[in-house]
């Protein structure tokens, strides 16, 4: 700078001072023909030189003499939004500022509602209309600037409302006014430079929530405006902030991240980020744009207008993944992931009628289809087979589906449909190679026999009965068929103790707790009670 640059700088300076001292604001404007500019007013005091800590937090004519109004954060709560009670009046810009990173930087004059109308032709409404009174900014902080004293208005916004009560306060946004719907603004552009270096404590310069924020539209994307001002997460992990439609949040392990709608609500009530984390990513589509979802560091929350929003997350989520997500056969998630009664296990239930129940001694197990109604209709991980050790898979010969439990198994197949075989049965069903063995697939459930302390299965190929005394024994046709016209287990041979072996003369031999089965050359069946 030159040494006239210097003195003409001095000499402005001292009018301006001078000028502010013997008038209102709006009259200084006027005097000094600063066109569209209603906040061209005032010194810089020594205090706020550029380059000094104060001027760092406070900005520039941060007293309330500069005739400056106070920023809506400072007498809002730390939020930077208008108050209630009052509407967007006008705006103006500064190039370059350090609040936008380096962007332009809009001011947002927020005026009073007046309860009652403008009389003689004036613009603004008396005091005993206005929704504030004027004074100075709170005490104990440095934005002490004009709070709802300056009578003046540029007018871009909300021109349907023609009598005003004075500049309330002033709102700060990286977002041009004329994109946000609920202002009402004008393109019209007015440029202030020297309020560019105007700040308050409770304003943010350039934050990692701001510039997401920003990015997302700001006030005029679908977060809306400020709810809270920017706050430490318990235990200091992160940092947040609220607003109308959502929040973000932000951790230096995650970055910032918005959470909105029904999504941002299960999170909430999962506890926020002290249970599935920080966001990790922004809410996005699922192919095909049939729902949204959005990870976390623990976890995930997946949305569709049919199931809602539920939470997904450790293993259960890892063998969802695996699965094809909600793309794949178990659809999108139905319930958050829950604790199971016995506290042993974790669970979620998904569109496709699946679930996947997880412990630790068992892992991670998809149950689905007829299979899952099955074990359902036992009593779930409560019932005789408890929790599965297996996902659901297809069988050898492609026929059937079944599933592993820690106590047995459900086999299923179009024409048997499914079925649970149980301990002993089972073992003995497993020795004789599954369903790809002489039994083939079962055809009942695992059931007691009536008048005993017993339980069979019913097989395609025969039947496998077991009581404590005899184990668990196979019987097959014409036997089977004979046996039980006889009363079976009820009847006077009893449990079988053996099962079909040959016995010379071309006759077959079974043996039973009270007598012995015969099957002769010609396929007759005779029993014989001991």
């Amino acid at each position: 700078m030159t040494v006239l640059d210097r003195w003409i700088d001095s000499l402005t300076s001292a009018a301006t001072t001078a000028l502010a001292r013997r008038t209102d604001r709006r009259g200084f404007l006027a005097r000094t023909a600063v066109v569209g500019s209603a906040l061209s007013v005032g010194p810089v005091s020594f205090l706020t030189r550029p380059g000094t800590a104060y001027a760092a937090v406070c900005g520039t004519d941060s007293t309330c003499r500069s005739g400056y109004t106070v920023f809506c954060a400072t007498v809002n709560g730390g939020v930077n939004r208008c108050p209630p009670g009052s509407l967007v009046g006008g705006w103006w810009k500064s190039d370059g500022s350090g609040y936008c990173c380096g962007s332009a930087r809009y001011y947002i004059d927020c005026h009073s509602y007046c309860s009652c109308g403008c009389s003689g032709g004036r613009k603004f409404c008396g005091e005993g209309c206005r929704s504030c009174s004027c004074g100075c900014g709170p005490g104990g902080q440095c934005d002490q600037r004009r709070v709802c004293c300056n009578e003046f208005r540029y007018g871009q916004c909300n021109q349907h409302v023609s009598c005003t009560g004075p500049v309330w306060c002033r709102v700060v946004t990286c977002t041009p006014p004329w994109r946000i719907p609920a202002w009402g603004c004008t393109t019209t552009s007015a440029t202030d430079q020297r309020t560019g270096a105007h700040g308050a404590p409770a304003l943010q310069d350039c934050t990692a929530i701001g510039s997401r924020y920003t990015a997302l539209g700001g006030p005029g994307g679908f977060l809306g405006e400020q709810r809270t001002p920017e706050q430490r997460t318990p235990g200091d992990t992160g940092v947040y902030q609220h607003f109308d439609g959502g929040s973000i949040y932000f951790s230096g392990a995650t970055g910032a991240h918005a959470v909105a709608g029904a999504v941002r609500e299960t999170w909430a009530r999962l506890g926020w980020e002290a249970e599935l984390g920080f966001p990790t990513t922004d809410e996005l589509p699922v192919p095909g744009d049939r729902g949204r979802f959005q990870h976390f560091q623990r976890g995930s929350v997946y949305w569709s207008p049919e199931t809602g929003a539920h939470a997904v997350r450790g293993a259960v989520r890892d063998a969802w993944a695996r699965s094809g997500w909600e793309a794949g056969p178990l659809g999108f998630p139905v319930t958050s992931e829950r604790e199971t009664p016995d506290r042993r296990g974790r669970y979620n239930h998904f569109a496709g009628s699946a679930s996947i129940y997880w412990t630790p001694s068992t892992g991670a197990q998809v149950v689905r289809g007829a299979v899952r109604d099955t074990w359902a209709a036992l009593g779930w991980e409560a019932g005789p087979l408890g929790y599965p050790v297996t996902s659901e898979q297809e069988t050898p010969d492609r026929r059937g589906r079944f599933s592993h439990f820690e106590r047995g198994s459900v086999y299923w197949s179009p024409s048997t449909s499914a079925h649970a075989v149980l301990g002993a049965v089972r073992d003995r069903w497993r020795r004789s190679g599954w369903e790809a063995g002489p039994l083939g697939y079962p055809t009942t459930d695992e059931a007691a026999v009536p008048g005993t302390d017993g339980r069979s299965s019913n097989f395609e190929g025969g039947s496998v009965y077991w009581s404590p005394a005899t184990g668990a024994q196979v019987v097959v046709d014409p036997v089977r068929r004979a046996w039980l016209d006889g009363g079976g287990a009820s009847g006077p041979l009893g449990f079988p103790t053996g099962e079909l072996e040959d016995s010379g003369a071309g006759e077959r031999t079974q043996r039973f707790q009270r007598g012995t089965a015969v099957v002769r050359a010609g396929g007759e069946v005779v029993l014989r009670p001991a």
